[in-house]
């Protein structure tokens, strides 16, 4: 008899309802039977919504038992970073006439200490937006970094030598990008494009989310087309996901790095935050706590295994 393939434990850290990439992670995560999502913990701005968002795409998949957390909704050091203040998020009227999520549900980073001392050495954390409520969690019971399986965070402007620029996942809290740096934890980076290029949703997967009768793709349909209307740089006068050409999904990297660390190369080094330009700063060390997930130039496109993925939610009867 073959052996049970043990599921990776994960927490799901996101800024979820601002760019539609992180719902399509989390859908995308809800897909993977590899993974073991103990919960979803929210940060950045309105957290309410965000925690009514997320609530709601775990439940359109049936996983009800899923918990939603509230975390931060400001930055560690309380200033936000020039050009980061919080937008309204842009799908919160798929979840205005939603039911609140209760003061009792605010208790992110405290969630995330408990899960990790409940599984030592088998959590990790993935973080899809600001890091502020892992490093309040490594803050506040310094000892947790040493029980983590690790964090692994979507911040696409890390380089081998330098930075682009700023990073938005960095510069939402760079002190927190700091503190998490400074632990002693694994942390592992992951850039949009690390399991390849062209990877954004198109009118083909488009086309099979609508026809599948899944409640959990009609809800992320409508997400899109939430997204697409109301974020300030997109077009207000999309109405349907037929108005629709494209969607990223750079964030869904972020999961799936743990699903094929045989398709990245990973390189190994220590990571800085700089305060000042809002990134991460990378110097290669063959004996560094870090590693940086280095995309293929030959790598294809995992347009058709997300696909594959979102497709995977039980139908209801």
């Amino acid at each position: 008899m073959a052996a049970r393939r043990t599921k990776t434990k994960v927490i799901i850290d996101t800024d979820i309802g601002d760019d539609i990439d992180d719902a399509i992670a989390l859908a995308f995560a809800l897909g993977c039977p590899e993974l073991d999502i103990l919960g979803v913990t929210v940060v950045y701005g309105d957290v309410e919504t965000r925690a009514k968002i997320a609530r709601k795409l775990t439940r359109s998949w049936g996983r009800d038992d899923i918990p939603v957390r509230m975390g931060f909704e400001r930055p560690l050091g309380f200033e936000w970073f020039p050009g980061t203040v919080p937008e309204p998020c842009s799908q919160r009227a798929a979840v205005v006439a939603g039911p609140p999520v209760g003061d009792d549900a605010r208790d992110a980073h405290q969630f995330i200490a408990d899960c990790v001392r409940r599984h030592p050495g088998e959590v990790t954390v993935i973080t899809l937006g600001a890091m502020t409520n892992v490093a309040a969690a490594l803050c506040a019971e310094p000892g947790l970094a040493d029980q983590m399986a690790g964090v692994v965070s979507g911040a696409g402007a890390a380089l081998p030598a330098r930075s682009r620029g700023l990073d938005w996942n960095v510069a939402y809290d760079v002190l927190a990008a700091a503190a998490i740096a400074l632990s002693g934890v694994p942390w592992t980076i992951v850039s949009g494009n690390a399991l390849g290029r062209r990877n954004s949703l198109k009118r083909a997967e488009f086309d099979a989310l609508a026809a599948s009768g899944l409640p959990s793709a009609e809800l992320l349909l409508d997400l899109i087309v939430l997204m697409k209307r109301n974020k300030r740089g997109q077009d207000p006068s999309v109405r349907t996901i037929q108005d629709v050409t494209s969607a990223s999904t750079c964030d869904v990297m972020v999961p799936a790095s743990l699903l094929a660390a045989d398709r990245i190369e990973l390189r190994r080094g220590r990571i800085e935050a700089d305060a000042e330009a809002g990134c991460l700063r990378f110097s290669p060390d063959g004996g560094g706590p870090h590693q940086w997930a280095c995309a293929r130039p030959e790598e294809p496109s995992w347009r058709g295994e997300i696909l594959r993925r979102l497709l995977s939610a039980p139908k209801r009867v």
